[in-house]
């Protein structure tokens, strides 16, 4: 064995060591909920300038906060698996950050990750600091300021090793699917984005917003199909066609709410933006979900059929990367 890889081995070693004990002591459980009653003074705001079910919509993905969507609507965004972005997730922050690290090529990239962090915390306090959303802002904030002071491969390792952190917190989470998500969304932008902004580069337009949207679902889709025993055959395609107004709902929603602070009418304003947004998803998520093949039943699969499935993703993201270094050659 090459000595290189020695210390690698035994630090690998040593941390299952101390994850298998940190299991056994069952690990510590942070229950944060510090602006609950303000949330839902925030969520009424959202009411009064938004109709139904937009404003529903918006409190989901926004605020986290689990008000009751129509039947028909539920179903529709669970058959083109887009469930997941109508609640204040992990991968919605994800979403949000990558959305100002896609500015990169208007700004300093060191610039772009700046204001990425700066959103990720404020989206974390107007969440109010629930667990997954914590979760995902430190997992880009290290790996974000990683890549401020270090070289590009350093966004790689850096949420590896935190997400290897957060774990001995409570080894238990790797279990739970809003811990999966956050971390396999935030891999996808920080990690797998960049390699896919190579292959994009031809649509200069949407190129980054379609990179980090196909980034995230292809890490995310297993966690998805596994926890709801079904996969969206028109999921990637309804996931692209909305993931990109994600950033913008959030973002207008959040000045709409600040609007409303100093007058109701500007905040209304505002809200006609977000409210196109919105309607946008809605119709977009209905049209994809009525059509009769949108969804197939699968049940539950055994792990090897996901590992198989990030292997290859894995090849084919190696061979993407490999081809466009020699292509700078």
């Amino acid at each position: 064995m090459d000595k290189n890889y020695l210390p690698i081995l035994l630090a690998i070693i040593l941390y299952l060591l101390l994850y298998f004990i940190r299991y056994q002591q069952g690990g510590w459980d942070l229950k944060l909920d510090l602006f609950k009653d303000q949330r839902q003074a925030l969520d009424q705001r959202i009411s009064q300038s938004l109709p139904s079910p937009q404003a529903e919509l918006l409190s989901g993905i926004l605020l986290g906060q689990n008000k009751s969507l129509p039947a028909h609507l539920k179903l529709a965004l669970r058959d083109t698996s887009t469930l997941h972005i109508v609640v204040a997730s992990g991968q919605n922050l994800s979403m949000v950050a990558g959305f100002f690290l896609s500015l990169a090529g208007l700004i300093k990239r060191k610039n772009a990750l700046i204001l990425g962090l700066l959103a990720s915390i404020f989206y974390t306090i107007l969440a109010g600091f629930q667990v997954p959303i914590l979760r995902a802002a430190i997992m880009f904030g290290l790996a974000g300021v990683a890549q401020l002071f270090g070289r590009k491969n350093d966004g790689f390792r850096s949420i590896i090793m935190v997400g290897a952190l957060m774990l001995l917190v409570n080894p238990k989470w790797i279990t739970e699917i809003s811990f999966q998500l956050s971390f396999l969304a935030t891999f996808g932008v920080i990690v797998v984005a960049p390699i896919l902004l190579e292959k994009f580069k031809f649509v200069p337009i949407i190129a980054q917003d379609l990179a980090v949207s196909l980034a995230a679902q292809l890490m995310v889709t297993p966690i998805i199909a596994q926890n709801f025993h079904q996969i969206s055959l028109v999921g990637l395609i309804a996931n692209l066609a909305v993931l990109w107004t994600i950033p913008f709902i959030m973002t207008g929603g959040a000045v709409m709410l600040l609007a409303g602070f100093v007058w109701q009418g500007l905040a209304n304003l505002v809200g006609l933006g977000v409210s196109v947004l919105l309607t946008y998803f809605y119709y977009i998520v209905q049209f994809f979900s009525a059509l009769p093949f949108s969804w197939q039943y699968i049940g539950e699969q055994i792990w090897v059929v996901w590992v198989g499935y990030y292997l290859v993703v894995a090849g084919v993201l190696l061979g993407i990367a490999r081809n466009s270094q020699k292509a700078s050659f």
